[in-house]
């Protein structure tokens, strides 16, 4: 295990032994020396009561580090424990762009309320950010910058730049007219190579790439890599400039769209991680899962209509027609759950790496989704095998000659309804259970190549599909024939 994720659960065994002890004091130094980002991890896996503690010991420029940096389930539920005023004491430290993310999720009056709290500045800039949708340029730019009218020199551009927030990391000063239209860019390090009384006009860069406000955050983080870029304006469709955005704000997007995409990828979202609640991270996964049992089980008519004739055991090619379906459940909903293992892994978040937390969080999820996949299932095949239509047999079993008996064949082409009744619930008992084993699969053998070594994104791949697809045989035919047996 890396140095820090040791460090961090040292510091989460540290604060667990202090608030037991009740030793606050001591803990309240403890949180003074340590990173927001270190708290904000441990924030995320103590219980409602220690949660509470912390932010109770943590002052109001702390707390809103951490909540800022923690992931939005637990966010959640912080704020809503949260009066208006404490939101408002600590959403007021926080820079504009982050107090517009965290308050992107409150209701309108809670968000009326604790703007209330601040200055009018401050929730005026607030408001105008919340006006943008959380995913475009407007949703991640910042309205703090560095800004010079075009008719100035250097040496105003200086005094701007030292003015500025030291807290705030301005890497250029924008040069406007006088309706604040954007003319041109200058870099901090530029200023210092040109004279102090150097006209800015003649120093700015007039190509500097600019974004519309209303633009996707994918194409933004597309500009940022294309151009090198460190920051860019953004500007309303009148050209005037509204703020700016930085390269950390376009590494938080890239991580974000990557992670969107490999989840899609795997028939999930990270829109699962927005609540600890295991029936909405259900029904996150179980659009994707029904609509492939649907195609499985439609796969499965066509392939009892072109071979159920030419098999003589009706039992047989029942069984065979459902395959596809358990199959494919099972290995669907088994990279599901790995790829949500192996990203929380890859993250080095504590509470992706406690596998006692990641086994209740996904066998909760799978027990619901094996419930409703399974019900599903097994109401189809039940169904459909009763309402299965007589078969015509092939000229070859109805010849004169043959010495099968045509009205014995004939029988057999129509399978019982006990039978139909049996299949059926072998059908939607083996896709439960192979949901069930096809997540513990998918989250055990991500912690296991973590183990000895080697990269857990390996077994999110061919290897957890094959142990599926071979489990998933295995347990279907095992309760086909064994409810065909006690009722034959």
């Amino acid at each position: 295990m890396p140095n820090s994720q040791q460090s961090t659960k040292q510091l989460l065994d540290r604060i667990e032994d202090l608030i037991d002890k009740q030793h606050f004091e001591a803990l309240k130094s403890l949180l003074e020396e340590t990173r927001t980002s270190d708290v904000a991890e441990v924030v995320e896996v103590v219980d409602e009561v220690a949660r509470q503690i912390l932010f109770d010991l943590l002052g109001p420029k702390e707390a809103g580090e951490v909540l800022e940096k923690i992931d939005e389930a637990t966010r959640n539920e912080i704020v809503e424990d949260m009066t208006s005023n404490e939101l408002g004491e600590i959403v007021s430290t926080l820079p504009p762009d982050e107090a517009a993310d965290i308050m992107a999720d409150f209701s309108q009056k809670r968000t009326e309320e604790v703007l209330d709290q601040m200055d009018d500045e401050e929730s005026d800039q607030i408001e105008k950010l919340l006006c943008f949708d959380e995913e475009t340029a407007g949703g991640i730019m910042t309205p703090v910058l560095l800004e010079i009218n075009i008719k100035q020199t250097v040496r105003d551009a200086i005094q701007a730049f030292r003015q500025g927030d030291p807290d705030d990391d301005f890497y250029s000063v924008f040069v406007v007219d006088n309706n604040r239209k954007l003319k041109g860019v200058v870099s901090i390090q530029e200023l210092l190579r040109y004279p102090r009384n150097t006209p800015i006009v003649n120093v700015m860069d007039t190509d500097s790439p600019t974004v519309p406000a209303e633009a996707d955050q994918e194409e933004v983080a597309n500009i940022f890599r294309k151009n090198d870029l460190i920051v860019m304006p953004v500007v309303d469709n009148n050209h005037i400039l509204l703020g700016r955005i930085t390269v950390d704000d376009v590494v938080d997007v890239m991580e974000e769209e990557a992670e969107e995409d490999v989840m899609v990828m795997a028939g999930t979202h990270p829109d699962e991680f927005d609540t600890r609640r295991s029936w909405q991270a259900a029904k996150v996964r179980l659009p994707w899962l029904l609509t492939c049992l649907t195609c499985a089980i439609i796969s499965a008519s066509f392939f009892q209509g072109i071979f159920r004739q030419h098999f003589m055991d009706i039992d047989w090619i029942c069984i065979l027609m459902f395959m596809p379906a358990i199959a494919a459940m099972g290995g669907n909903s088994g990279m599901q759950t790995s790829t949500v293992v192996v990203r929380g892994l890859a993250t080095g978040d504590l509470a992706g790496l406690d596998i006692g937390q990641v086994f209740l969080r996904e066998i909760r999820i799978a027990s619901l989704v094996a419930m409703i996949c399974g019900s599903v299932a097994g109401a189809l095949a039940i169904g459909w095998l009763c309402v299965f239509p007589d078969v015509t047999l092939p000229s070859e079993l109805a010849g004169a000659n043959n010495s099968i008996d045509i009205v014995s064949a004939q029988t057999l082409a129509k399978i019982p309804v006990n039978h139909a009744i049996a299949l059926g619930c072998s059908v939607g008992l083996s896709i439960f259970c192979c949901v069930i084993l096809s997540t513990i699969i998918g989250l055990s053998l991500p912690f296991l190549f973590r183990k000895i070594g080697v990269d857990p994104a390996i077994s999110s791949g061919p290897l957890v599909t094959t142990a599926n697809d071979a489990l998933s045989y295995v347990v279907y035919f095992s309760l086909a024939f064994l409810l065909l047996q006690k009722i034959s």
